[in-house]
């Protein structure tokens, strides 16, 4: 384990009986009493969310509403209010935001937080924490609790052990030993298929399926065989992966289907076009660079053709795109002469960052300072405010009449002069 590993602080947070619990906070005459958030009976509804009170009645979530009744006579029962539940968790991760920005929500009352590095803010992750909780009980008037360890997969089981509001921590090195007693079917991705089969041969506990040989869990499970060993002895790389993170490993695309198929290149090349300023300006927004970008034809006898075009650093600049983008949709158009039903394009290998320019691109620089101003106007504006008329002309309209050209290229030649 590298000394980075061993030093991660994870937080596994849990909102109790959320639903339950805010719907408390609505009406405090709903405390200590046996309560359930779900459909009707009438309407065949289940329960989404049961009480403590309710749950040792044998009350809990996706049961039929009629079966928790007849278990709890004295059940009450409320209807769901979604907009006021995530009006709630986002008060919650908003205060919880304040001791990391790597915050990953999983669900509307489920959170992993790595404090990593904020020893110096907040002290041991343990007593963050802690401060964590009351905090949330005190503004929110909501119970949290919290699982502590170095990495997710143990936080997640050890915050099954604080509820309700508890709070649980496991020391670095005490893993195995946490694990070792518990039933392998606390461990996430362990259902009831794979549990039976564990019994089967006699592995019972995550101890026993951490001491098992990995060529014989391969040989039974397969490659997961082996995953399954390593996180039974409380093992886990996974990272915190927050908002932006997530939205850096996916892609930002657009197509379009044409009402009726085309084989005019000037309308698949400036349909084209508007997609991919689109998509740069989304990149723009959300702060990513873009590395590779697919041009996406598609025909009328429905025969798919895909291109890929990638650049030595990532970017989010239209114009160093569409150098590519145009050449690319040209050359797959002359392999076939049928009508072209849609076309788009796609950008992929995203990551964090803004577009800089080389120290002899003066003119490139220029390009994306306009470019930004365009966003700004197209916020503004609406799309149709900024027009492009090829790759480097730009045409700005005012209440829908033309009011502006500007010649980008001629733009270029007068910034290197």
């Amino acid at each position: 384990m590298s000394a980075k590993e061993a030093s991660r602080s994870v937080l596994h947070v849990d909102l109790d009986a959320f639903f339950v619990s805010v719907e408390r906070v609505l009406d405090p005459r709903l405390c200590g009493r046996p309560v359930v958030v779900g459909g009707p009976v009438e309407g065949r509804g289940v329960v989404a969310a049961a009480s403590y009170e309710a749950r040792q009645f044998g009350v809990h979530s996706a049961m039929p509403m009629g079966q928790a009744m007849r278990l709890c006579p004295d059940l009450v029962r409320i209807n769901a209010t979604p907009g006021i539940y995530a009006r709630a968790s986002k008060a919650v991760f908003d205060l919880l935001g304040s001791y990391t920005p790597i915050v990953e929500k999983v669900s509307v009352d489920e959170a992993y937080l790595d404090l990593s590095g904020t020893e110096h803010l907040f002290g041991r992750a343990l007593d963050a924490a802690d401060h964590m909780r009351k905090e949330v009980k005190e503004r929110l008037r909501l119970d949290l609790t919290v699982g502590v360890s170095r990495n997710r997969l143990v936080s997640k089981v050890a915050s099954g052990f604080a509820k309700p509001h508890g709070l649980f921590d496991v020391r670095p090195g005490q893993e195995p030993r946490f694990f070792a007693p518990l039933p392998v079917k606390v461990l996430p991705g362990i259902g009831p298929v794979t549990q039976k089969r564990l019994r089967d041969f006699h592995i019972d506990q995550l101890g026993t399926l951490a001491d098992t040989d990995g060529w014989f869990l391969e040989d039974v499970f397969g490659r997961y065989g082996r995953s399954m060993r390593r996180r039974a002895k409380g093992e886990d790389e996974t990272p915190v992966c927050p908002p932006w993170e997530k939205a850096a490993r996916k892609s930002i695309g657009h197509e379009r289907t044409f009402a009726e198929d085309t084989d005019d290149v000037q309308i698949l090349r400036g349909r084209l076009q508007r997609m991919l300023e689109k998509c740069c300006g989304e990149l723009r927004e959300k702060g990513l660079l873009a590395r590779t970008m697919s041009i996406k034809v598609r025909y009328a006898d429905f025969a798919t053709e895909t291109r890929d075009a990638t650049l030595p650093r990532p970017s989010d600049h239209d114009l160093e795109w569409w150098e590519l983008a145009g050449p690319l949709l040209e050359r797959v158009l002359k392999k076939r002469r049928t009508l072209v039903r849609l076309v788009g394009v796609r950008f992929s290998g995203l990551e964090r960052g803004f577009w800089q320019g080389g120290l002899f691109e003066e003119g490139r620089v220029v390009q994306h300072g306009r470019l930004a101003v365009i966003d700004r106007m197209r916020a503004k504006y609406g799309e149709k405010s900024v027009r492009t008329q090829n790759a480097y002309t730009m045409t700005f309209y005012a209440n829908g009449e033309k009011d502006m050209v500007i010649d980008m290229k001629r733009a270029k030649a007068a910034a290197s002069e």
